[in-house]
């Protein structure tokens, strides 16, 4: 919207936005020396330019861009490229570089910060030989709690002599953005969470109510319609206790995935903690296989994943007249996820097509908000295979 004087004002800045344009602000009459890198105003500017970002991986390369050409100024750095890793603390970290980062050295820190990086201490530091490469790694891990992140040069051996304490600072600058920016999303994501369950309650309390009624209803009609001789009047019965019946599934589905909670904290955790669950409730074997423990999706994606697979289960327990289910979590390239569930039993036949005929649609439209690709096939030797694919 349009503020007086032409200001064009985003709400979404909000007050880090505001901050942001105060410090830009100088006053009449003074100019920033080109060579005043160390000025602590940039420094709280940055600090407040990622604490305010939307998307890091939008938002940080530029950053970065700017950082590079302020070194460039020192003498042998005008080829040095600045990276940086972030996540939040037990997740893989996600790399930001700008353009001048060379493309070979994406797969080279994404391999050590498996290793040696992620053993790194808070505040300390280490220089790596970057294969092929005349030059180093100069890296930091950054204390930026709740937040994990790692600052890292791409540079020569031996720095100008004002090159380590100007990192330093941007290093400091840099934590304290990703540990506001992480706290600000944690309380966001706690009070999202909040407020799903309270609507929740409130569908609970009287939507719910009044549907479970109807459902009931609608099936004592059908029942008593299918008794007499009146074909018209039965289809009309027969559809109505469908249609209630359907509709009710889905307001229980909404519910559920309103109140749901990665139990944990990640996605690995929930599945464990739901097939622990599932044993307890059936007689079928129940196996895990997750071979990404390290791969952790957004919660949005986590949950609809998570319900997901409780309705494979729900289904197989129901339905498939299963011994065993198996649940696979494999990597895929550029972070992405394979989720398959095999089970022993009778397969997709015509019958069960039919019950679980609400459930299998609910698992497609679960798949398609993530944008995941979803298929529902015979396996191999009998039984039912699900296959979900999630891209990067």
């Amino acid at each position: 919207m349009e503020r007086p004087g032409n200001e064009v004002y985003h709400p979404s800045a909000g007050l880090l936005g505001r901050l942001r344009d105060a410090l830009r602000v100088q006053p009449a009459g003074t100019s920033r020396p080109a060579t005043a890198t160390s000025d602590p105003a940039r420094f709280a500017e940055l600090s407040l330019q990622i604490a305010g970002c939307e998307k890091l991986d939008a938002e940080i390369p530029p950053l970065l861009a700017l950082l590079e050409r302020s070194l460039s100024q020192f003498p042998d750095m005008a080829s040095t490229s600045i990276l940086l890793a972030t996540g939040r603390q037990g997740e893989e970290a996600q790399l930001h570089a700008s353009q001048q980062a060379a493309p070979g050295i994406h797969s080279f820190i994404r391999y050590q910060l498996s290793g040696v990086l992620q053993d790194l201490k808070a505040n300390r530091s280490l220089t790596l030989p970057l294969p092929a490469s005349t030059q180093v790694l100069h890296c930091t891990r950054l204390d930026a709690a709740p937040a994990d992140g790692w600052l890292m040069l791409a540079g020569p051996v031996n720095l100008p002599a004002s090159v380590p304490s100007e990192l330093a600072l941007i290093g400091r600058a840099v934590s304290r953005g990703l540990s506001i920016h992480t706290t600000h999303r944690q309380r966001l994501d706690q009070a999202l969470s909040r407020e799903r369950r309270n609507h929740a309650a409130e569908l609970h309390d009287s939507l719910a109510q009044v549907l479970g009624y109807l459902r009931l209803g609608a099936s004592r009609l059908d029942a008593r319609c299918g008794r007499c001789n009146q074909p018209d009047l039965q289809a009309i019965a027969a559809d109505l206790s469908q249609q209630t019946r359907h509709a009710y599934r889905m307001l229980r589905d909404l519910i559920s995935s309103s109140r749901l909670t990665l139990e944990g904290g990640s996605l690995h955790s929930a599945l464990a903690a739901a097939v622990s669950e599932f044993e307890q409730r059936s007689a079928l074997v129940f196996e895990l296989d997750d071979r990404c423990p390290q791969r952790e999706p957004d919660e949005k994606c986590a949950i609809q994943l998570l319900m997901i697979v409780r309705e494979a289960l729900s289904n197989a327990v129901r339905h498939a007249h299963a011994s065993h289910l198996r649940i696979q979590l494999l990597p895929l390239e550029e972070k992405g996820l394979h989720l398959r569930i095999d089970d022993n039993g009778e397969g997709l036949n015509p019958e069960r097509r039919r019950g679980d005929s609400f459930g299998l649609g609910i698992m497609q439209e679960r798949a398609e908000r993530i944008g995941a690709r979803l298929t529902i096939g015979e396996r191999p030797g009998g039984g039912t295979r699900i296959d979900l694919v999630l891209p990067k």
